[in-house]
């Protein structure tokens, strides 16, 4: 075997990346060397790694937190400089099979015209259910698909599936492509989030095959779906969406492109008014702002603001409930995550048949884009808003008008910024 480097990056999660590091130790082929990138942890995180596996771990530690991106960057240069034919790039809370690395490394010999190769990703907490088999960009709707997200493995997918790009959280990349094209190692100014989504589009734009596997499977934490102490996702997560499609969208859809993203903004600001969560709203309008301005790296401090969102009213609904009904269409995880915040506001709620609950909460994918509220129902989307009181119903009803206006007002400004974006 031509030799790898695997990079794990790791920020205070000491457990999550002992057991991810036993995992790969497990592995059934040992040509690798693994490089464990530390973010400035404030647990022992370091002190573990260095005491449980000693030098059998490259570890490498970065004085800030530089984030994913910039961590994973960290470990790339390292190994490009030590010459691997093979990386690959490990979330420290993945736990991988005993073939997974195989897998990943025979069929990249097989096949080079692929240059990034992922694992088929399952859930931690169910492992029945896939949470992804890589990603496709949505260049349309200015968005990503996670492809069979949430599907049941009853061994009737593809093998191979084609894709646009792979969450790092386990994914083999050619050597020769970061050295050879313009492709490059991770793009550290997202500093987090669409950074592992850029880095796929660039390989595909070098002329290179990327694909998830079946034969290399992965267990993946579901996430712990609480409260953050701040509004870091906001601003990361909309400022390096929006850039992404101001910088790569092709010209002939730049004005739907225009479209789509700032209708995008709208929702995400919507529906922080109608949760009234005003810090969060604040943030994303930072970021949008942010991406036409052609801001990257990380964010001013002012950006990131106490984390107001909110589950008031849902928990105000429910507390004096007895019993529930969850009608998930599909969204198994959406349903545990339900379940989880029902019990924890109530924990006298019991789970009872439909016809026989007090309440019955129907799960959709957003609750803005339901025309028909069925009665007796509780229509709720995977960020749990929902429609419960008259007020609930009349921002639906101005949800509309209140959109077009938005994107009337704002269109012209953001093609303007999205084509200086992309002289530079």
């Amino acid at each position: 075997m031509k030799p790898i480097g695997i990079v794990i990056c790791n920020y205070n999660k000491r457990d999550f990346v002992l057991d991810c590091i036993r995992s790969v130790q497990e592995s059934r082929v040992q040509n690798f060397d693994i490089y464990m990138v530390d973010n400035a942890s404030t647990d022992d995180s370091v002190a573990a790694v260095e005491k449980e596996f000693g030098d059998t771990v490259t570890i490498l530690q970065n004085s800030e937190n530089l984030g994913g991106s910039g961590g994973f960057n960290t470990g790339l240069r390292v190994v490009l400089e030590q010459g691997y034919e093979y990386f690959v790039c490990l979330d420290n809370d993945v736990l991988i099979d005993e073939n997974a690395i195989q897998a990943l490394y025979e069929y990249m010999e097989e096949n080079p015209d692929v240059g990034m190769a992922g694992s088929r990703v399952y859930h931690m907490q169910m492992p029945d259910y896939i949470q992804q088999c890589g990603l496709l960009i949505d260049f349309d709707h200015c968005g990503a698909e996670t492809l069979y997200a949430d599907c049941l493995e009853d061994g009737t997918l593809p093998d191979v599936i084609e894709c646009d790009t792979v969450a790092t959280c386990s994914v083999m990349i050619r050597g020769s492509v970061i050295r050879q094209t313009d492709a490059g190692i991770m793009p550290e100014d997202n500093f987090i989030y669409w950074d592992d989504m850029e880095w796929g589009h660039r390989i595909h734009l070098a002329g290179y095959r990327i694909v998830t596997l079946a034969a290399s499977k992965v267990l993946h934490q579901m996430g712990a779906n609480v409260k953050r102490p701040d509004t870091f996702l906001d601003y990361y997560m909309w400022r390096n969406r929006t850039n992404f499609f101001m910088r790569y969208t092709p010209e002939e859809k730049l004005e739907e492109m225009s479209v789509q993203a700032l209708g995008a903004i709208f929702d995400a600001m919507y529906e922080s008014m109608f949760r009234e969560e005003h810090n969060v709203m604040q943030s994303i309008s930072y970021a949008w702002h942010d991406a036409m301005a052609g801001v990257r790296g990380k964010a001013d401090s002012f950006k990131i603001l106490k984390n107001d969102a909110n589950d008031d009213k849902l928990a105000d609904y429910v507390k004096n409930k007895k019993t529930y009904a969850i009608v998930a269409d599909g969204q198994e995880e959406d349903a545990v995550y339900l379940r989880n915040f029902l019990q924890s506001v109530n924990p006298a709620l019991s789970e009872e048949a439909r016809e026989r609950a007090d309440m019955v909460f129907h799960l959709c994918p957003y609750i803005f884009r339901v025309r028909e509220i069925p009665q007796h129902e509780i229509m709720i989307d995977s960020d749990r808003n929902c429609v419960i009181t008259d007020d609930d119903r009349t921002a639906l009803q101005n949800y509309e008008y209140s959109k077009l206006l938005f994107i009337y007002m704002n269109q012209g400004a953001f093609l303007a910024a999205a084509r200086r974006l992309r002289q530079n």
